[in-house]
């Protein structure tokens, strides 16, 4: 008869512990694992954030008209201070052209549409169509001397209905209604341009508890931003206006450059480095974005 001997209670405790032992090892890589997993993935978020923010905010202030002595003219329209968190001015939607001398009393604007026209080069072009009472034009006034840009001007109208109709040669356009009435409009030039704008903010946003970068459409009546992206540290969002220098300026018609600076901060706390307390991480990243006619 064979002997069936088994396990004695020494080799079953010894096996439990190097069990032990080894389940003990793994259970902390896969949460060491866990923790820089997550970890990487906060700050690739963060990163991508502040990139993102860097690409935003740029292309908007590329459009941004600072005319020296241009008054009414000019696009920001917020008061520069030192390290502003917040940025009015009007953005630029699209760029179009007179088709039709416009009436005398100067309460209609007719410009080039996208289909076909006559001009195919003077179609109107941008990031969408007018809207009315969201949108405002700029158009171009020649002066007497068409040798010379000094009595050259832009006539500033309000835009309050958007219809679609035909331009002097038979193509199609749109049909701005203008107000209030601007006489002055019926001096415009036939292929003259026309350039539509939307006043827009943008800014440090706040709501419960965290930062975000936000913007809102002053002309559509949006009375509070909306998060664009983020979070970001509470003094995350600033701005600075420099003249041809890079010297600070609070002159609006000196500026030539708007420095952004974004500071982005982690959704969540995460292990740094080889501490095994967990913190927000933080991120900045400066961008200066050259005004689109700043002659030095």
């Amino acid at each position: 008869m064979r002997n069936h001997r088994g396990f004695t209670l020494i080799e079953l405790l010894i096996s439990l512990v190097v069990l032990g032992i080894v389940t003990a090892s793994l259970f902390k890589l896969v949460t060491t694992s866990q923790r820089v997993s997550r970890a990487q993935t906060e700050r690739v978020t963060l990163q991508s954030n502040i990139r993102a923010g860097a690409i935003v905010i740029p292309s908007e202030l590329r459009q941004i008209n600072a005319i020296s002595g241009g008054g009414a003219r000019n696009d920001i329209l917020s008061a520069l201070t030192a390290g502003a968190t917040t940025l009015q001015f009007r953005a630029t939607r699209g760029l179009g052209f007179v088709c039709t001398t416009p009436i005398a009393a100067g309460t209609e604007l007719r410009i080039y549409g996208p289909p076909a026209a006559a001009w195919a080069p003077f179609n109107y072009s941008g990031l969408r169509v007018p809207q009315g009472t969201r949108d405002g034009a700029f158009v171009f006034l020649e002066g007497a001397d068409p040798n010379i840009s000094s009595d050259d001007s832009w006539l500033q109208v309000g835009i309050t209905n958007v219809t679609t109709g035909n331009c002097a040669d038979g193509s199609s356009g749109y049909v701005l209604t203008i107000s209030p009435a601007a006489p002055t409009l019926a001096t415009a030039a036939l292929r003259s341009p026309v350039r539509t704008f939307e006043v827009m903010e943008y800014g440090l946003y706040s709501s419960g508890g965290e930062y975000w970068l936000g913007a809102r459409s002053v002309s559509a009546g949006e009375a509070t931003m909306q998060p664009v992206l983020g979070p970001l540290t509470s003094d995350g969002v600033s701005f600075s206006f420099l003249d041809g220098t890079g010297t600070a300026t609070t002159d609006a018609g000196l500026v030539k450059s708007i420095q952004v600076t974004l500071k982005g901060l982690t959704d969540q706390a995460i292990v740094v480095g080889s501490n095994t307390k967990t913190a927000y991480v933080r991120d900045s990243l400066v961008s200066q974005v050259v005004l689109r006619n700043a002659l030095r």
